[in-house]
């Protein structure tokens, strides 16, 4: 049974999301949108919009600056640290800002501007706080909609939530 379930995990990654989704456009209407936060109205779920590292700047509306390369063990300390329930979000939570666009799975740029800045060579790559295996922690590509796993020590970005937290036993 244990085997069945780790062959599972290692093959999900190379299953489409969504195949048969309709193609729509990313327009943030999910997100109750509030300078540099964006809440999930079905979910309960509140976003930071810039990645860590980069900053809300309320005069042009989108995150400016460098997004912050992190372990995963920096990135928690880091959400420690901003206190007020921010935490790295599970692989669940992330995987509900995937919009199913005409150009396949992606995330919502009017809800998340800026988040190709996070790409440094292989996509903008962010952390998970779901272990997949041991040792291997779940991160996602939000701008291709695809899914991995890294040692948490490997530096990629991260997305701070807050809220409800969501189902840590799937990906």
């Amino acid at each position: 049974m244990k085997s069945i379930l780790i062959s599972a995990l290692i093959l999900l990654p190379f299953l489409p999301i969504n195949a048969h989704a309709t193609c729509i456009a990313a327009t943030g209407s999910s997100f109750a949108l509030n300078r540099d936060e964006a809440m999930d109205r079905a979910r309960g779920l509140t976003w930071k919009r810039c990645a860590v590292g980069m900053l809300w700047d309320t005069e042009t509306d989108t995150c400016s600056g460098e997004p912050r390369g992190l372990t995963l063990d920096e990135a928690l300390a880091y959400a420690e640290r901003e206190g007020d329930g921010w935490r790295v979000p599970t692989g669940p939570e992330l995987e509900t800002l995937y919009t199913e666009t005409c150009e396949g799975p992606k995330i919502d740029t009017n809800a998340f501007p800026n988040i190709t800045a996070s790409d440094f060579g292989e996509g903008a790559t962010f952390w998970s706080s779901t272990e997949g295996m041991p040792g291997m922690f779940y991160f996602f590509e939000v701008t291709n909609g695809y899914f991995d796993m890294h040692s948490k020590g490997y530096h990629l970005s991260v997305l701070l939530v807050k809220g409800s937290l969501l189902d840590t036993t799937a990906h």
